[in-house]
């Protein structure tokens, strides 16, 4: 089992845990920690299984595990309280994160994150659909993963970006680790995931809830995130699909910014 994360450290001031989605790296935040570190202490992690936080011990991969690793980071820096925000897988691990130690953050950011699935049948189908892109990892290389990944309708939106950014997002992708993908889904899966529903309704932090406008199923999920967390606010993120971080960087710096800042 690693000691510990990954971890980027960029700016100084307010510390800012960010901790992106599945397939990603600390590098998925270049462009917001650009902007933000004039600002904030900027913490970026690698995820388990991502980037270089790989590890093959099967119990590091548990979200218990990975709430342990944040905790060190945070008691390693010396930190009392953070602001943390989570893309996707990062805004579940966040979730559960919060739920434990709501002590020690300040503010949440929730970026096309979901709590969970609550239907039993539909967590097994989840299960099942994840189990094929197990499949495809198993018996090829990563890079035949990758075109799958990226012609799946949920990334849609990104085929818009400059050919520069899509380009470095597809090397990122392409330098994961097949095993570390593979434990990851198997493990921090939506399928296998507890549904959080009933845990977020003890979330007393500020928390900013965001999704893009064109993204409808996160959506709908992140609108019910916000009526059963109590102090949320919610924000769509204009001219995006999913992946809100790559698409519209320069307008979730402003708006964390100001939600953490309180300035315009």
């Amino acid at each position: 089992m690693i000691k510990n994360l990954h971890y980027k450290i960029e700016g100084s001031g307010i510390p800012l845990i960010l901790i992106h989605g599945f397939t990603g790296t600390n590098k998925s935040f270049d462009k917001l920690s650009n902007f933000l570190k004039q600002y904030f202490k900027i913490i970026k992690l690698d995820m388990i299984g991502h980037g270089l936080s790989m590890d093959k011990d099967i119990k590091s991969y548990s979200f218990l595990q990975s709430i342990h690793y944040i905790e060190k980071i945070i008691k390693d820096l010396h930190l009392k309280k953070v602001n943390i925000l989570g893309y996707s897988l990062g805004g579940r691990l966040a979730m559960q994160f919060s739920i434990k130690n709501q002590h020690k953050i300040n503010n949440m950011i929730l970026c096309s994150s979901s709590f969970g699935i609550k239907n039993k049948s539909e967590r097994i189908s989840r299960i099942k659909s994840d189990e094929k892109i197990i499949d495809l990892l198993i018996n090829n290389k990563v890079e035949k993963f990758v075109n799958y990944w990226e012609a799946i309708p949920l990334w849609e939106s990104e085929k818009k970006l400059p050919v520069e950014i899509k380009n470095k997002h597809r090397i990122i992708r392409l330098n994961q680790k097949n095993e570390g993908l593979i434990l990851n889904l198997r493990h921090q899966g939506q399928g296998v995931q507890e549904f959080l529903g009933e845990s977020l309704k003890n979330i007393k932090i500020k928390t900013l809830i965001m999704y893009g406008e064109n993204d409808l199923k996160y959506k709908f999920i992140s609108k019910e995130m916000s009526e059963i967390i109590e102090n949320s606010e919610l924000s769509e993120v204009p001219k995006s699909g999913h992946n809100i971080i790559l698409e519209n960087p320069i307008y979730i710096s402003q708006k964390i910014k100001k939600f953490i800042l309180g300035e315009i």
